[in-house]
């Protein structure tokens, strides 16, 4: 299942704590305002605030790249938005125990 840390999806996961970040801290006006700051729809931006709800463990596993080989960045927007339990999520994406 390993094998090493799949740059593009560790960067979604990353984009996604940021930009959840800027809106928590209040920073940033809203998701409009991070839309076009990175030159992106806003209906993107709230699609991918849904990777900043990943289960701790998904996300550990995503950076370690201890995840499921078929999971990869374009299987992960696919998926969104995910559901709010982590069990489901872990279903979802294949990490269920």
């Amino acid at each position: 299942m390993a094998r090493g840390p799949d740059p593009k999806l560790v960067a979604l996961v990353s984009k996604a704590h940021d930009w959840f970040a800027r809106l928590k801290s209040g920073n940033c006006g809203n998701v409009l305002s991070i839309a076009q700051a990175e030159g992106v729809t806003s209906s993107y931006v709230t699609r991918l605030i849904y990777i900043a709800f990943l289960a701790p463990d998904i996300v550990q596993r995503i950076l370690k790249g201890n995840h499921p080989l078929e999971l990869n960045a374009k299987r992960l927007l696919r998926s969104l938005p995910l559901p709010l339990a982590w069990e489901e999520q872990r279903v979802r994406l294949g990490m269920a125990d």
